[in-house]
């Protein structure tokens, strides 16, 4: 059983998560290797769609050739140190620059009662449903039919990342929150991304154009989307862990998936 403690500082409304520590308890030597290791393979992969969509991001701002393009010119620097493989950010070159993508999403229900969202970027609607429908098959999952299922087990917020102040200072925890509140932000997170510390700003979503342009007058802001929080978690068995950790992966190897989302607790 995974015990998760936080510690909260409020002010005027305003959340600030400062630490997170995550403990097992109840759990093997070997089952704890096995949950680490499952653990750092979804993290991978969400890491990997994280700048597949910041370099699509990029392309469309300022075309795809880093020479002449120093934001993308950066993330590509960022995604080779946090070893994303160069076939992953050849496709997202590719896809970034093809004017003819549409976004669009899925809802998944997984073993165990997960409600997995996946968001994806793509220029053949038909062949990315066929390859979702086909890696869920395959883990004993089903793509839900319609949308907004995800009302229920989520809610969605404007997320606002940034990696530092302006000036180049690191952060501050005391000062981002009190940056969140001038900037109209709900909430704000001090989070580590592979050893990088950076702040997650959260808002409602209709705010989130204003709360980012706030931000951005203060910080480096890396990006600025519509996100789903889970409200509703499920707890898993080792086995069924494992079943979903694997469905997560595949799902995330799609190339043109974007994000992904699950409520696993």
């Amino acid at each position: 059983m995974h015990k998760t403690t936080w510690f909260l500082v409020c002010k005027q409304n305003v959340q600030l998560n400062l630490v997170m520590y995550r403990h097992m308890a109840g759990h093997s030597k070997w089952q704890n290797v096995k949950h680490i290791k499952a653990e750092k393979n979804r993290q991978k992969n969400l890491l990997s769609c994280k700048y597949v969509y910041l370099i699509g991001l990029a392309v469309r701002d300022g075309g795809p050739d880093p020479k002449l393009n120093t934001k993308l010119a950066n993330i590509m620097d960022q995604a080779k140190k946090n070893n994303i493989p160069s076939s992953t950010i050849e496709n997202a070159l590719k896809r970034g620059g093809n004017k003819k993508n549409k976004y669009g999403s899925a809802e998944i229900l997984s073993p165990g009662g997960c409600i997995i969202i996946i968001e994806y970027e793509t220029d053949n609607i038909s062949t990315i449903r066929h390859e979702i429908k086909t890696v869920c098959k395959k883990h004993g999952a089903n793509v839900l039919s319609g949308e907004g299922r995800w009302r229920a087990v989520y809610e969605q917020k404007g997320i606002i990342k940034a990696i530092q102040l302006k000036n180049g200072e690191q952060i501050d925890a005391e000062k981002a929150l009190d940056d969140a509140i001038e900037a109209g932000a709900e909430e704000v997170n001090v989070k580590d991304d592979e050893a990088k510390p950076y702040l997650e700003f959260l808002c409602a979503p209709e705010d989130l154009n204003p709360v980012k342009k706030e931000i951005e007058q203060l910080y480096d802001v890396e990006e600025g989307y519509l996100g789903y929080l889970p409200i509703v978690t499920v707890e898993l068995d080792e086995e069924t862990s494992t079943i979903v950790d694997n469905l997560l992966e595949d799902l995330g190897n799609i190339s043109d998936v974007v994000r992904i989302y699950e409520n696993v607790k």
